[in-house]
């Protein structure tokens, strides 16, 4: 007897509880409708003065701070650009029959003049036509341009000139190909502004694409394949801003006919496109306000689960005010109870996802950090959009006098169910879900059985996750830009990617010494043998100054290719060094003959085997010169330190998501129990996503590492709706029975509703040509699906078989037997 009163106690104490949650929000709701025409004019004033700043805002795909930690990386790159000027540069792969026809050769010389001319930042071209090469006679030595004085009409002048040209071993397989069908024009650029890489850098990509575009460089005999970090980010950037506003606009539109199919309501449609729009609207015009850059690959992010958020939370709230209303009649009425009854679970729904997207900031990655902020903002802003919203607008209208009866439940259900399952307000769909739960509800314990193993299965997959940056595979061959890159890569002096050695010493002409330079010699053949090295014609890839100094050496010894090497005394070196041009000399070894750079192009991205390759560079470079400072600068070294970043990124942000959403969820139902069966349903999707990323191959990059956070943050809504009503339910029933089959009637329409409409968004993403927005699109319907099932039936059956919160009111049990 003590017990059963105690348990009605524990009952009636969390009765009261919820009644006085309830109780606030009906009367927040009663408070929207009496000043509901100052609370829409304030939400216009602040939209309005959020739009003001999408003007000002930023979108540019900056690079430049990727990572909390790069100081290193920074101030190598800074040394860089401090002794030997700007990395980048605009390169041409030019393909003809013979490039050293005429016609071609005059194209290459006007084209260099018009790019030096018109790209902002120019500083020189390196061209069969604007070269500096050594050449000795009787006379003595002279440094000349075979070309300075223009491209000779006689055959024979012009062969002469080739011959020597290919007799530089310097040059050949370099800036020419052996067989004189494929060479380089390269402009080579000056120092961006500190302040403003990334905005100087698209300055220079669309200028040289306007050069480009012009009808005088389109001729049978030769063909253009440009290249170059400037000009391909700023293609890059281009696609993705246009396939982007394809996806958001398509997704828009999709969203739009989903929500005239289910709501049947004009208002049902509007608010969430305004609290859509609202949201990212007003986050983002606050970021330009503030100076904030909004990274360009991610900013598609903010805008899907702006959409995804505002469907959920609209939905839910107009179904229940749809239910009251149908009961009632009365709509003011209806949308107060709709509010009471809803009101906590978008609440702590929202406060779940913001503490979930906040993760991000764990990543240790700049770009992750911002999409983490910006979505938790979007997040909120959202939030208070569709709550600040929808009782106003929805309050204007008339109230119903034929109020509709609701629909009987039928099938194979015991009477106590049946007696439950209609009620005033009750749609056919409604009924059908109840209908579903007491199917789920009958076929527990098999149902239960193969979900764990269908789950099961999908674990070793987990444990083939990889990742890798690889740049044809993050963006796709579908793309007329990475098909071109792709055909440069397969070219014999093509190269889309190169990384620099620095090697740096304290003191002055440490690179005097000849032991110093041969071993830098020494070293250019030792990476020429890295496995992602480009070689052509037996030689590797690898610029120096040493090919400079060899050159010399050559030329001060009539000419002879026995002596293409390094002299034995520091005075023979120091005079060669002398006789060089200084261009050719400086543009690898400083002034002060402290530091020499080697450049290493590669075959192709593969951020694993650059990360393996660059750590034995160091190494041999540190056994050759182990008194000095090894160090690795360039776009490939930012991406391969992100390659090892997204590991521990990934890592930390869906572990962080995990234990804030645990904690919050175990916080809120006074139970560690409740918020681990709540946390089930939505490690289950996250596993499956995993195991088949896994088992297909499909590498972690940039944008899928925030697809399992993302689906965990808009999954564990469902979820804590669910819970929410069950807990509702049985304090209302006392039966878990009878509480689970009414959550499924209340709510099981709203949560598929939901869960179609997201997915038919993202299925927008899956016919992207860009192939990380259609994996994206691809994975997030597999996640949101999946997860989904499991609110039907891993939420429902745990909570039956495990009763969280207490075992039921006295009596259940024999009810259930009797029934």
């Amino acid at each position: 007897m003590v017990k059963k009163i105690s348990r009605l106690t524990k009952y009636a104490g969390d009765t009261m509880k919820t009644k006085k949650i309830s109780d606030f929000f009906i009367r927040f709701g009663a408070w929207q409708l009496r000043y509901r025409r100052p609370i829409l004019i304030c939400v216009l004033l602040i939209t309005a003065a959020g739009f003001l700043g999408l003007p000002r805002l930023v979108v540019a795909n900056n690079t430049d701070g990727w990572f909390e930690d790069r100081e290193e990386l920074k101030r190598n790159s800074d040394l860089y650009e401090e002794k030997f000027g700007n990395e980048d540069g605009v390169m041409i792969l030019i393909e003809a029959e013979d490039v050293f026809d005429p016609e071609v050769l005059r194209m290459i010389r006007e084209l260099g003049g018009e790019l030096l001319e018109r790209v902002p930042c120019a500083r020189d071209i390196y061209s069969l036509t604007d070269l500096s090469i050594a050449f000795g006679d009787e006379e003595g030595i002279e440094i000349i341009n075979p070309f300075e004085g223009g491209v000779p009409d006689d055959p024979a002048d012009l062969a002469a000139k080739k011959e020597y040209i290919l007799s530089r071993e310097s040059l050949v397989n370099t800036l020419v190909s052996g067989d004189c069908r494929e060479t380089w024009l390269i402009l080579r650029l000056n120092n961006y502004e500190a302040a403003n890489k990334s905005g100087e850098m698209l300055l220079v990509g669309k200028a040289a694409q306007e050069v480009l575009a012009e009808a005088r460089w389109q001729n049978p005999k030769y063909t253009l394949k440009p290249t170059g970090m400037a000009y391909t980010e700023t293609e890059e950037d281009q696609v993705v801003a246009r396939e982007t506003s394809i996806r958001v606009i398509g997704g828009f539109i999709v969203v739009f006919i989903c929500l005239i199919v289910f709501t049947r309501s004009l208002r049902g449609i509007i608010v969430p496109v305004l609290a859509t729009l609202g949201g990212i609207g007003t986050v983002l015009g606050f970021e330009g306000h503030l100076g904030i850059y909004a990274d360009s690959n991610l900013i598609t992010l903010p805008v899907l689960l702006s959409m995804a958020l505002a469907i959920g939370y609209a939905i839910h709230l107009i179904n229940t005010f749809k239910t009251r209303f149908r009961e009632s009649g009365r709509r003011k009425e209806a949308l107060i109870k709709a509010v009471g009854e809803t009101g906590w679970p978008i609440l702590f729904t929202a406060v779940t996802t913001i503490a979930s997207l906040l993760s991000f900031l764990a990543a240790g990655i700049v770009p992750l950090r911002w999409l983490g902020v910006t979505c938790a903002f979007t997040v909120f802003a959202v939030y208070l959009y569709v709550v600040f919203l929808i009782p106003p607008l929805f309050s204007f209208g008339k109230d119903r006098t034929d109020r509709k009866t609701a629909v009987p439940a039928y099938g194979r259900a015991s009477a106590e169910d049946s007696a439950a399952s209609g009620g005033e307000g009750t749609s056919r769909a409604d009924a059908w879900f109840r209908r579903f739960g007491v199917r789920v509800l009958k076929a527990k314990v098999p149902l239960l059985i193969i979900c764990f193993i269908f789950i099961a299965a999908f674990i070793p997959g987990l444990f083939r996750m990889s990742v890798n940056m690889e740049y044809f595979s993050t963006m796709g061959m579908k793309i007329p830009y990475i098909q071109r890159l792709n055909q440069i890569m397969k070219t014999q002096i093509g190269s889309l990617y190169s990384y620099v050695v620095m090697i740096n010493y304290d003191g002055l002409d440490a690179f005097m010494e000849p032991e110093r330079m041969k071993n830098l010699d020494r070293l250019v053949e030792k990476f020429g043998s890295l496995e992602l090295t480009k070689v052509t014609g037996g030689k590797g890839r690898v610029s120096s100054v040493t090919e400079t100094i060899k050159e010399m050496n050559r030329v001060f010894n009539g000419d002879d290719p026995a002596y293409y090497r390094i002299p034995d005394t520091r005075e023979e070196l120091a005079e060669l060094i002398l006789f060089c041009d200084p261009d050719s000399i400086y543009e690898r070894m400083d002034e002060d003959f402290s530091t020499a750079v080697l450049q290493v192009e590669i075959l192709n991205w593969d951020g694993n085997k650059i990360v393996g390759d660059m750590d034995r560079a160091k190494a041999m470079a540190g056994e050759l010169f182990p008194d000095g400072k090894c160090s690795i600068i360039g776009m490939v070294a930012d991406f391969a330190a992100m390659n090892n970043k997204i590991v521990y990124g990934e890592l930390k942000s869906f572990s962080g998501s995990f234990i804030i959403i645990l904690i919050l969820l175990s916080l809120v139902f006074a139970s560690f129990s409740t918020g681990l069966i709540g946390m089930i349903p939505n490690i289950a999707p996250v596993i499956i996503l995993g195991g088949i990323m896994g088992y297909t191959g499909t590498p972690l990059d940039m944008l899928t590492m925030t697809i399992m956070p993302m689906v965990l943050g808009i999954a564990v809504d469902d979820t804590i709706h669910f819970i929410t009503r069950i807990r509702v339910e049985l304090e209302k029933t006392g039966s878990y029975h009878q509480a689970v089959l009414n959550s499924f009637q209340a709510l099981g329409k709203t949560l598929g509703m939901t869960t179609v409409i997201l997915c038919a968004m993202f299925a927008v993403y899956t016919v992207s040509p860009i192939a990380m927005l259609s994996r994206m699109g691809f994975y997030s319907i597999i996640g949101l699906g999946s997860a989904l099932l499991s609110d039907y039936i891993l939420t429902p059956l745990l909570i039956l078989a495990l009763k969280p919160f207490g075992k039921g009111l006295p009596g259940e049990n024999k009810k259930r037997q009797t029934a």
